[in-house]
């Protein structure tokens, strides 16, 4: 019961991301971004608004991949768990950085993340 549970979860999370990224964009994010006032006046805010708009629904689907781990392998939960973290948050410090020319006050602390989870991932004992 307790996979079923998750399974469905899970395929809500996978489409609650699908729509938040597709409506999201289409419906929020481009029209917004035909705002050229405030933050949305420089190229970096609107990039920004984007990025963080998709990576909501990034994390998302770590997270379900998480919940699949957690229960038709708890075994290598904690693994699974390292690996989507750290890997999400390296890609979108990386991303970040690069995009943003290394202006971007986050791009350390999201790349950090993302080291910090991987190399604990690496120290874990095999097995």
């Amino acid at each position: 019961m307790v996979q079923i549970l998750v399974a469905f979860a899970v395929g809500l999370l996978i489409l609650t991301a699908a729509i938040h990224s597709l409506l999201g964009e289409k419906r929020l994010i481009t029209p917004l971004m035909r705002e050229r006032t405030g933050v949305l006046a420089s190229a970096q805010g609107r990039f920004l608004l984007r990025l963080t708009w998709h990576l909501a629904s990034v994390l998302w689907l770590a997270l379900a991949v998480i919940l699949l781990a957690a229960v038709w392998r708890p075994e290598t939960v904690v693994r699974v768990a390292l690996a989507a973290t750290g890997g999400l948050f390296l890609i979108s410090g990386l991303v970040d950085a690069v995009a943003t020319r290394f202006r971007h006050i986050g791009w350390p602390f999201l790349t950090a993340i993302g080291v910090l989870t991987l190399t604990a991932l690496a120290m874990l004992p095999a097995g």
